[in-house]
């Protein structure tokens, strides 16, 4: 462990450069030899010798940028300077999806992110703060108090992070409009009614929250995704309005209360798109009407949000589309941790290179990475820690191949690039390689509810090698568990893996014995394979569990005890069902009698992308 003395330090500063010095493994100490002084400049260096270091950084984030280097330094005495291209480098956590980040793991979090060079963080909530004139909203859902939000941003500014919420305004409300504090101005369960004066009061209430618990004069106000405004309640009160016209009357509603409190707003700009183009944002040809575009306040940003596209051309139309608007614009790109349990950091760098790149050619300079968790936060908090590492390595260091990354990964984490990358082990099968698939699969999470007997995803699988492929993975996950910062997250995922390794083929395997007859291999499946796999899933649970509770609030939790725990006697059903069978006491299983379908019939052969839990399970209502 490397000891250093700072004889130089901003007295402010002494608290977090201790907690994250500890972080890395740098012991502070008044009888070190190695010396530090630490002062504002013009850019991020580090110089000097080994026993007298110099720092400056030119923002209070690249301070601690500056300390993950300092064990390299010592040892190889190669000096750093470095100045960040981008004057915005953000990570959007979302703690909408039932995984609240926990004040403790949130400031864990932002030490990553402020030793990364990040100089923001985004907290996505929809419904998880508190508004008290709303008493229902965020109710059960883990939603943090206005303490707990001027802890956070006074934790994020002690870091020279800004701390920008992210909430909404419109749609995706889903959670909170099911609540009666809402009844009466919905367009429809997700999205407020435009135009109902309460919309604009609830408007202002969350906009007058937001700026008394943040520094942050920035304000993400959503209105992504608001597909059914001028389709639903709105033509029963107002008649037929065009979609258009309606979101930028909001739009300029809501922006005039962002005046009022001195918020500077941004709002996702897909709406513009899909109203203009038939539901469609990514376009290759056709630009917003010019009518659009000139009712847009000049003072909102657009964030245009891409997580999908390798193709140049189309890209590149979409930023000439967004020069169209006078309007600032930020690009938000997808760091994948919300397709199954683990994460997509592969895709992720494939598509962000190209992403990036375009960027820089049309001079955007501001960066959001969304770390989205769609379908109830299921991937760990860490898992794309990968993908943030290479948007921090853009910012600072420009093109960033695998060596350096490897370096910079050791210096943040301890922990080598490859190992960040075994969090997509998961769903990273031979057949779903980047090169291989348009959109990343979710392997994991298909094949883990999967049902033995109803199988819809039988035809979605390579039968052959998916059995030891998941128990290759499931050993390489175990054995990166005593990974100090990681461990936990590797843990969770061997226990998947090993869970996959045993069900991923059961039901091809019990429709096959079936249709020949074979008794004998139907009841080894129910005694031997069925028991392993309610004991794989147990372990993962318990597993997932300390996972959830150490990263995040304790709410929400139960939609993965419930699902998981329900899957875990559904095998308990299935063993009895077959023994049942193979004991004489049924003459049949009828639905192995049943000819599979493909569920996707031009996906036959392919691991299937996302569709959503409830989705995999059953033909039946849930």
């Amino acid at each position: 462990m490397m000891k250093v003395k700072f004889t130089v330090l901003p007295e402010e500063l002494i608290s977090p450069v201790s907690e994250y010095c500890a972080d890395i493994g740098i012991c502070i100490s008044d009888s070190a030899t190695a010396k530090v002084t630490a002062s504002e400049g013009d850019c991020l260096r580090v110089e000097g010798t080994a026993d007298d270091i110099r720092i400056t950084y030119s923002r209070r984030c690249e301070l601690f940028r500056a300390l993950s280097y300092l064990s390299d330094f010592a040892e190889n005495g190669e000096p750093i300077c470095e100045k960040g291209r981008y004057p915005l480098l953000s990570y959007m956590a979302d703690c909408s999806r039932n995984a609240v980040l926990d004040v403790s793991f949130a400031k864990r979090m932002m030490r990553n992110l402020a030793g990364m060079g990040f100089t923001s963080l985004m907290l996505y909530m929809e419904d998880t703060y508190e508004l008290t004139e709303y008493p229902y909203f965020g109710y059960m859902r883990g939603r943090y108090t206005e303490a707990e939000l001027r802890e956070l941003d006074d934790y994020a500014y002690s870091l020279g992070l800004e701390l920008i919420p992210c909430i909404q305004t419109l749609a995706h409300l889903a959670t909170a409009l099911r609540w009666p504090d809402f009844e009466g101005y919905k367009e429809s369960p997700d999205v407020l009614l435009i135009g109902d004066e309460r919309t604009y009061k609830f408007a202002e209430a969350a906009i007058k929250h937001c700026s008394e618990c943040f520094r942050s004069r920035r304000i993400n106000l959503g209105m992504d995704e608001a597909s059914t405004v001028g389709k639903g309640e709105s033509v029963k009160r107002y008649g037929h309005r065009k979609p258009s016209d309606m979101m930028l009357e909001h739009l300029t509603r809501v922006n005039d209360i962002c005046r009022k409190y001195g918020m500077k707003p941004m709002i996702w700009s897909d709406m513009f798109f899909r109203m203009a183009f038939d539901g469609s944002y990514r376009i290759r040809e056709g630009r917003v009407p010019h009518e659009v575009i000139e009712k847009v306040p000049a003072d909102v940003e657009l964030a245009y949000w891409d997580y999908y596209s390798r193709d140049r051309a189309l890209f590149s139309h979409m930023l000439d589309c967004h020069n169209d608007f006078p309007n600032k614009t930020i690009f938000a790109g997808g760091a994948w941790k919300w397709s199954g349990f683990g994460a997509h950091n592969a895709f992720s760098l494939e598509s962000s290179k190209l992403q990036l790149d375009i960027c820089e050619e049309y001079g955007i300079s501001e960066i959001l990475v969304t770390g989205w968790g769609d379908n109830g936060g299921e991937a760990s908090q860490v898992s794309a820690t990968a993908t943030l590492l290479y948007f921090a390595e853009r910012c600072y260091h420009g093109q960033s191949d695998e060596k350096w990354l490897d370096r910079r990964s050791r210096d943040c984490f301890n922990t080598s690039f490859d190992d960040l990358l075994a969090f997509d082990l998961p769903d990273s099968l031979p057949e779903c390689t980047v090169d291989k698939v348009k959109l990343p699969a979710s392997a994991c999470k298909t094949l883990l509810y999967n049902d033995p007997l109803e199988r819809f995803m039988d035809l979605h699988l390579v039968r052959e090698t998916v059995s030891t492929e998941y128990a290759k993975r499931a050993e390489k996950l175990f054995s990166l568990k005593e990974n100090p910062r990681f461990g936990y997250a590797y843990e969770t995922l061997g226990w998947l893996c090993s869970v996959l390794s045993l069900k991923s083929d059961l039901g091809l395997r019990l429709r096959e014995a079936y249709k020949a007859g074979d008794k004998a291999a139907l009841k080894k499946a129910a005694d031997d394979d069925i028991p392993k796999i309610i004991d794989f899933l147990e372990k993962f649970i318990s597993a997932y569990r300390r996972q959830w509770y150490h990263e995040n609030k304790t709410f929400g939790f139960i939609a993965q005890e419930i699902r998981l725990g329900g899957l875990t006697e559904r095998m308990r059903s299935v063993k009895m069902r077959l023994d049942d069978y193979a004991e004489g006491r049924t003459d049949r299983i009828e639905e192995l009698e049943t000819e599979p379908l493909p569920y996707s019939p031009d996906k036959v052969g392919n691991y299937h992308p996302h569709i959503g839990w409830r989705n995999i399970l059953t033909a039946g209502q849930l």
